[in-house]
């Protein structure tokens, strides 16, 4: 057994190991400083397997990385879906006002055109007007020398050319240019070969309408011994002349017409008188 077991264990070899003496050599001052010599290897019993980092945190970054690919996509696309929302609303909104301010200018502009049109049916209508006031200025331009005809043929009929002389049925009335007292009105017509208007009837309002008068002096007067208004020829008035209650305190005053009524005044003042005669 002894035999066996010794044949089976490896020769032993022993290592020689020859020494080297090394003398201690100074360095030359002239040559620069040798380098340190580098350190032994460790034995290779010491020596352990490399361990791999490099494909380890290969590995997890390219992990970090796929996870935060999706992420920052997704953020992105949130940022760009709300970007989107907010220029759409910003769209809207502005396709809105754009919307209500084109609806108002619409109105705007339907208003002026309807102000146009009125405009020009307003000036249609005033060019007719001016049309229709040229004619009537003509028409009484036409009017106006066909009275002064009349008034003419009138006066011929009435006699001597005299101004204001008109006619009205029967008698021919003139409102006298001289200005006089009530007390001399019936001289002065005399004096045109006709008497003082001295009669009422239903002449008077006629004749006012064809002649003009002012503060023209009527023979009419009140008369203190009767307490009353009466006329030359010793008649009454008719109440459609609205003159007032005889009474004293009217002593002095005449009638005179004036337009298209009649009033009191002192018979002293100087004005014009109505004049009448018959017709020739």
């Amino acid at each position: 057994m002894s035999n066996a077991s010794d044949s089976e264990l490896p020769p032993e070899t022993t290592e020689q190991t020859e020494t080297i003496p090394i003398a201690d050599l100074e360095p030359s001052p002239d040559l620069p400083p040798s380098p340190p010599s580098p350190l032994p290897p460790p034995p290779e019993h010491e020596w352990s397997p490399v361990s791999e980092p490099t494909r380890i945190n290969a590995s997890s970054f390219s992990f970090s990385l796929q996870g935060i690919i999706p992420v920052t996509v997704g953020i992105f696309s949130l940022l760009l879906l709300m970007l989107c929302g907010f220029f759409g609303y910003q769209y809207f909104h502005t396709v809105e006002a754009s919307a209500t301010k084109m609806k108002i200018l619409n109105e705007w502009i339907e208003s002026l055109q309807n102000k146009t049109e009125n405009f020009l049916k307003i000036q249609k209508a005033l060019d007719r007007n001016k049309e229709t006031l040229e004619w009537l200025r003509s028409q009484k331009d036409y009017l106006i020398e066909a009275l002064h005809k009349l008034k003419e043929k009138q006066g011929v009929e009435c006699g001597p050319l005299l101004k204001h002389w008109v006619q009205y049925k029967d008698h021919c009335y003139h409102q006298t240019m001289e200005m006089v007292s009530w007390l001399n009105c019936s001289d002065l017509c005399v004096s045109l070969n006709a008497t003082f208007f001295k009669t009422e009837g239903s002449r008077l309002e006629n004749i006012m309408k064809l002649i003009t008068v002012n503060h023209t002096w009527l023979g009419l007067s009140y008369k203190e011994e009767d307490n009353k208004w009466k006329w030359e020829d010793g008649s009454s008035p008719s109440p459609e002349l609205g003159l007032p209650e005889p009474s004293l305190d009217f002593q002095g005053k005449c009638v005179y017409v004036n337009s298209h009524t009649v009033g009191t005044d002192n018979c002293t003042k100087s004005s014009s008188c109505l004049c009448e005669k018959s017709v020739l």
